[in-house]
């Protein structure tokens, strides 16, 4: 009986998100994000996804060495599972991007040829 109420519960709150227009968006920071940097997140994100509203779920990574990535458009909205879109503005990802388009990574994977590494 009580797999079937989680399973209404689900489906519940997924009509209430698509009723009300709510879109819920996954926030992960290095750092603890201030009021006024939640609410220009949600409201930029209103923007991308045309929602009324936004219901913004925050958490700190600090491996993101500075910046944030968002999550959203999930296939379990509820549960916030299976992100179908993401924007990431992380530190880690431009450095990885820097490296990569200035050969770094592709020098070392050269050295571990050569070295037999």
């Amino acid at each position: 009986r009580f797999n079937g109420l989680s399973m209404i519960a689900d489906y519940y709150m997924e009509e209430l998100y698509k009723e009300q227009n709510i879109v819920p968006a996954r926030v992960i920071s290095a750092q603890l994000l201030t009021d006024d940097q939640r609410e220009s997140i949600k409201a930029k994100m209103k923007k991308i996804t045309g929602a009324d509203d936004i219901k913004l779920v925050t958490s700190v990574n600090a491996d993101l060495l500075g910046g944030f990535k968002i999550e959203y458009n999930f296939l379990d909205a509820d549960n916030m599972r299976d992100p179908q879109d993401a924007l990431d503005y992380s530190l880690k990802t431009v450095l990885k991007k820097a490296a990569v388009g200035q050969g770094v990574l592709l020098d070392e994977l050269q050295d571990a040829v050569d070295t037999g590494r």
